[in-house]
């Protein structure tokens, strides 16, 4: 079975373009977003990168995203490419549900949010200032 795919996740398997029809880059959005207007600003950057959008449990339970885009245990368990991690502190029961992605990138402002132990690569900071200037930068491409 390859390492990247994505298991679950009907949307994202319909319009993945991964070898076996699944979504090779995941951008994830957690209780860091703050509010549903902000999503916008991940989408922005998952249309950008090729990929797709979603979310951690909270996200889904509050009504912002479908909860067919929830990771976890109690939602999909995921193998991308790359997951893009924004705003996600980390809890165990999402992290049962991406460990399997080839390369995690997480941006938190907390520097000892738990995802941290997990993530290949690491920002620390504001994500309202850090995904606009992954933004900018990949429209410039």
């Amino acid at each position: 079975m390859p390492r990247s795919r994505c298991c679950g996740l009907p949307g994202l398997a319909a319009r993945g373009s991964g070898r076996d029809g699944s979504a090779p880059i995941l951008v994830a959005v957690g209780r860091g977003i703050k509010a549903p207007e902000n999503i916008p600003l991940a989408e922005k950057l998952a249309k950008l990168l090729g990929g797709e959008l979603a979310a951690s449990r909270p996200i889904c339970d509050e009504g912002w995203l479908p909860m067919d885009r929830q990771i976890g245990s109690s939602g999909q368990t995921v193998a991308p490419k790359l997951y893009l991690a924004i705003g996600i502190s980390g809890a165990i029961q999402h992290v049962v549900g991406m460990k399997g992605s080839r390369t995690i990138v997480a941006i938190n402002k907390d520097q000892n949010a738990p995802i941290f132990e997990v993530a290949d690569y690491g920002i620390v900071g504001d994500l309202f200032e850090i995904v606009p200037a992954l933004n900018e930068a990949l429209e410039k491409k």
